[in-house]
């Protein structure tokens, strides 16, 4: 089966200081690496105020990480996510498919704004005297 991608967003507990939450962060992409995941991007959003409290928390780190991978990496990443102390909420998504379902669209927008582009033809020019068909 092919490689998917995934985005991996939890939010970290607030009281945890930066370093924390990094070593908190490099240690869940270590549990996709072992799982044979590649990294491809994360993304340190910050301290935000979340919309509901969780666990008594009114905010949280929150970080995005993309892996690549298969899908038997999503089940044991979540599973190590459940048991790891400072993690307050996870979630996981599946984007390649949005990916692809996007790019096919951005195609077909780029081929319409090309007919739309494209010169008109001439109308025939009438000779003196006749009248051109509408």
């Amino acid at each position: 089966m092919s490689d998917r991608v995934y985005e991996i967003l939890f939010i970290a507990d607030p009281n945890l200081g930066e370093p924390e939450v990094d070593a908190l962060t490099e240690h869940i992409q270590g549990f996709a690496e072992k799982e044979g995941g590649r990294i491809q991007k994360v993304e340190k959003w910050g301290k935000k105020h979340l919309a509901y409290n969780i666990r008594k928390h009114q905010e949280g780190y929150y970080v995005l990480i993309v892996v690549e991978g298969k899908p038997s990496l999503v089940k044991e990443v979540e599973r190590r996510i459940r048991v790891t102390d400072g993690v307050v909420k996870f979630i996981t998504v599946r984007v390649d498919e949005e990916l692809r379902k996007a790019e096919g669209r951005r195609a077909a927008r780029a081929k319409v704004e090309a007919r739309r582009k494209r010169p008109a033809t001439p109308r025939p020019s009438a000779a003196e005297g006749e009248e051109v068909p509408l």
